[in-house]
């Protein structure tokens, strides 16, 4: 694999060569984009999905440059006055383009205010003039898209803002959710491809608020899973390449994996910094103690803590969701190990036989068993 011009930087989303390529999942999310609506992923931070947004926005743009390719960071806003100006801030100023289409559509609309609409030309002014025509303003940007607008939306953190919004309007923040998602949802009708994101659980964060669920469901369910085996090693000699740890060995490699709980990139990147500081790698006999002392610690706090939040959410919804929970994660917790499997011929073979794969009975391969 080629060596990136810059060794990635951990803990923001990573783009262009410096981001480590996965074919794949690429590949679920362009059919995705291609045959639906959009999709909607949300998870734990630090999984990858701000790089993958990025990434599928990158390969859009190569696809067809011509095409309106827009990607939003709603983390920080507490209104959806915020995301429209950001929005029509994003439109390019082409002739006879969706941004002239639509501020022609503005200028002649006696029925939004003057304040308003000069706030939405300028893009300032107060929030509150522009919040108060939200639904009008919307219904414009939906007569103004035609059919040969070609247009991707990609809204990152899109619950923070939710969030927010129900927050901070305790009145008529379910009100203004369902009428922001309704919206969203016409684009969307209108041929606007979407992708929305976040880290907080957004089906738990409308339960809560008692919001209209049925406004997502167009959207395709999309997991950002952890690298496979394979690519997990390759992701880590690409990450040697990249920082040019002359020292670092397969075994490092393989020490490294079997500390690891899950082979998301980003525990894999921060375990790979903590192995090879001063660029040097650590002596294999360290890593057990590295992991123990510098990488868990860091993760409970930060990625595994937010199960704890997650499961607070559902400890509060109406029964019998708390229930299910506890129940399911009893029988998981409570589960017996799996019987451990032989590598050459994946579990396939039972004591005292043999396959095609396995040139020994299963029940003497115990040395080879993962």
């Amino acid at each position: 694999m080629a060596k990136p011009p810059n060794a990635p930087r951990f803990g923001t989303a990573v783009e262009g060569e410096a981001r480590f390529p996965r074919p794949v999942l690429e590949a679920e999310f362009d059919h995705l984009m291609a045959h639906t609506n959009g999709t909607r992923i949300f998870g734990l931070r630090r999984t990858g999905k701000s790089t993958e947004g990025r990434a599928l926005c990158d390969r859009l743009h190569r696809a067809d440059p011509e095409a309106l390719v827009i990607y939003i960071d709603a983390q920080g806003m507490e209104s959806e006055a915020s995301l429209l100006v950001d929005l029509l801030k994003a439109l390019p100023a082409r002739a006879k383009g969706w941004h002239t289409r639509f501020f022609e559509l503005l200028t002649d609309d006696q029925g939004i205010s003057h304040l308003a609409r000069e706030a939405l030309k300028k893009f300032t002014g107060a929030s509150a003039d522009i919040q108060a025509y939200f639904g009008p303003v919307t219904q414009l940007l939906e007569r103004a898209l035609q059919p040969e607008d070609r247009v991707t939306l990609v809204i990152d953190e899109f619950p923070w803002l939710c969030r927010s919004i129900l927050e901070h309007d305790p009145q008529r923040g379910r009100a203004r959710v369902d009428i922001l998602l309704a919206s969203l949802r016409r684009l969307r009708d209108r041929r606007v491809r979407m992708v929305l994101m976040g880290s907080i659980g957004m089906t738990a964060l409308l339960r809560e608020h008692r919001v209209y669920t049925e406004h997502l469901n167009d959207l395709h369910l999309l997991e950002i899973p952890p690298l496979g085996p394979e690519d997990a090693k390759a992701f880590l000699a690409w990450l040697v390449a990249s920082h040019n740890i002359k020292d670092w060995t397969e075994a490092h490699t393989q020490g490294c994996l079997d500390e690891s709980g899950a082979f998301y990139p980003s525990i894999l990147h921060i375990a790979f910094l903590q192995l090879t500081v001063g660029g040097r790698a650590a002596a294999l006999a360290n890593i057990p103690d590295i992991f123990a002392d510098k990488v868990r610690p860091d993760f409970d706090a930060t990625l595994y803590a937010q199960f704890d939040r997650r499961l607070a959410h559902y400890r509060g919804l109406p029964e019998p969701l708390p229930s299910l929970t506890r129940a399911l994660l009893d029988r998981v917790l409570n589960a017996p190990a799996r019987p451990p499997r032989c590598r050459s011929c994946a579990g396939s073979c039972r004591p005292g036989q043999t396959t095609p794969t396995c040139a020994m009975p299963s029940a003497s391969c115990a040395r080879t068993v993962s």
